[in-house]
């Protein structure tokens, strides 16, 4: 259907042209009507009627006006002027300035649906002739992107420089979106879509403005579709047969919205940033995140994600690999939370959920607050379990871990305490030092192995921490009274 807006100042006039053309039949239909020229030069403007049928002579303003002021801003449909014979003068200066035809009044129905008809067709060639060049302009602007050549890079002469953003978002119809929002823009920025991706080439801006527009286009549709959208931005270069480059680069960057999407926009200084952000190239270990799960020391627990996620962005880990790795990681802890301290795994979820949940995050930080949450969950199930006594805490963590290379420094740290002063306190409450402690778990352990498993010797020694064999038999004889050897014949 075309949309037909009529302004007229006689309101019986209006009255009759609604009446005796059968618009809708003919594929028509009246979108409004006005019988005031400034009301209807503004109705022109918020309806963008196909055909205005126009009143020549008004009072206040002249048809003529209304068509020169309209054009002036950019209206581009047709206008088909009524006038009286006595004002056949000015119908012929509307012609002039842009109507398509004229009818005398009193109006002749057939008259006016023939040329009505008439300019359907019009609108109707100029419509594919518009796609059709459209479809030509984005032939020839994707091969700019993608080759670094095309038709239309002699059109871009007189600019100094180009930069290409591409947009990514799961918002519906984001194409359309972006060019209403960047209306204003038409002449200075060109926007196709490649793939899932809508490409924009900025032509001619400088550094600031491009953030500027950018950061300005993202809050924008932020704050109205309530739905994000990540951006990446190539670097400038300053001829048509580099524009490609741009573009590779910010497809590039594409590639790591897992790791940034919560920054929305990148570039690709974007590791420089980061760099000299965490100056200290950042480590983390998975040993100490484990412990910290079983001592319920949850502030380190998330400082330590917080390091994880700062290597991970150093080392520009691909999406796929870090989901590989927290699946293991998580896995690894399940089996050991399981083992150690009899947690039900209903508590933990299956291994099938835990595949899924982590697939599901869509970004780096989400996937670190994931497993946060989740080992923050396991870590007060352990704290349930025994006492929250810093030395009971110690005990258990011994008595779990004695096959580690355990020190007291390395508790000290876990704790957070000063190494002097928890090992005051551990001899105070237990009655012995640190490592006669460790040593008698050890050995009970080694006893155990002895006995109840086919194990030889330095298995056994290797199994309870420690390394040396020889260290191992003097330990064993001196709270035993015997050789491991011995023992394990007289305990047959």
């Amino acid at each position: 259907m075309l949309d037909v807006l009529i302004i007229d100042d006689e309101p019986n006039v209006r009255k009759g042209l609604k009446i005796i053309v059968p618009w809708e039949e003919n594929g028509f239909q009246i979108c409004g009507d006005s019988g005031d020229a400034d009301e209807g030069l503004e109705k022109i403007f918020n309806l963008n009627p196909n055909i205005v049928l126009l009143d020549i002579k008004m009072p206040g303003k002249l048809g003529i006006d209304v068509i020169k002021e309209a054009r002036d801003r950019g209206y581009k449909g047709k206008f088909v002027i009524i006038s009286g014979y006595s004002n056949f003068e000015y119908a012929k200066d509307g012609i002039k300035y842009g109507a398509k035809s004229y009818i005398l009044k009193p109006v002749d129905e057939d008259e006016l649906m023939e040329i009505l008809l008439e300019l359907k067709k019009e609108i109707e060639d100029e419509s594919k002739w518009e796609k059709d060049k459209k479809m030509i302009e984005e032939i020839n602007l994707q091969k700019l992107f993608l080759e670094g050549n095309g038709e239309l890079a002699g059109n871009y002469s007189k600019y100094e420089n180009f930069q290409v953003a591409i947009i990514d978002s799961e918002l519906v119809q984001l194409e359309d979106i972006i060019r209403s929002t960047l209306n204003n823009y038409s002449n200075e920025i060109d926007i196709i879509k490649i793939d899932s991706y809508v490409v924009l080439l900025l032509k001619g801006f400088k550094d600031i403005r491009v953030n500027k527009t950018l950061v300005d286009l993202r809050e924008k549709i932020t704050k109205e579709m309530e739905k994000n959208i990540f951006i990446t931005i190539g670097d400038e270069v300053k001829t048509t047969v580099d524009i490609h480059k741009s573009y590779k680069e910010a497809e590039r960057l594409m590639k790591e919205k897992f790791l940034y999407l919560e920054r929305g926009i990148i570039s690709s200084d974007i590791h420089e940033e980061e760099k000299n952000s965490n100056r200290e190239k950042e480590e983390f270990n998975i040993e100490k995140i484990y412990s910290y799960v079983e001592v319920n020391d949850i502030e380190q627990l998330r400082m330590s994600f917080g390091k994880v996620e700062n290597h991970l962005k150093q080392n520009e880990y691909s999406e796929n690999k870090i989901k590989i790795m927290a699946i293991r990681i998580f896995l690894e802890l399940k089996e050991k939370l399981v083992k150690d301290y009899n947690l039900e795994e209903k508590i933990i979820a299956d291994k099938e959920q835990i595949i899924e949940e982590i697939y599901s995050q869509n970004s780096l930080k989400e996937l670190m607050n994931y497993l946060f949450k989740k080992f923050s969950i396991f870590s007060d199930n352990i704290l349930d379990n025994s006492s929250d006594n810093i030395i009971k805490r110690m005990t258990n963590y011994i008595n779990k871990n004695y096959y580690k290379d355990l020190k007291l420094e390395g508790l000290a740290e876990i704790f957070n305490y000063n190494s002097a002063y928890l090992g005051k306190v551990f001899k105070s409450a237990t009655g012995e030092n640190f490592n006669t402690y460790v040593d008698k778990v050890r050995i009970q352990k080694a006893k155990v192995f002895l006995t109840e498993e086919k194990l030889k010797v330095y298995q056994v020694s290797e199994k309870v921490g420690y390394k040396n064999i020889d260290y191992f038999h003097s330990k064993f004889k001196k709270y035993v009274g015997m050789s491991p050897l011995n023992y394990k014949k007289n305990n047959k």
